[in-house]
């Protein structure tokens, strides 16, 4: 749905209109999944998510990092 300009995702070259369609190698059919799925990892200690994304040059993953430096 959006894409924050300053944040961790713009570091890593996800755009607008990309499909994020896997969370940490779970299926995703939502921004609501997604988020819920980034909450999880959170409360869970992680520090980074793996994120399969379907854009106009195909799928690739991207780590995520959630932690700030």
């Amino acid at each position: 749905v959006g894409v924050d300009k300053d944040g961790a995702a713009t570091e890593k070259g996800i755009k607008v209109g990309e499909v994020i369609v896997e969370v940490n190698q779970n299926e995703v059919a939502s921004s609501k999944e997604v988020k819920k799925r980034i909450e999880d990892a959170k409360s869970l200690g992680r520090k980074s998510v793996l994120l399969l994304i379907e854009g106009q040059a195909g799928l690739r993953f991207v780590a995520l990092r959630l932690t700030k430096k």
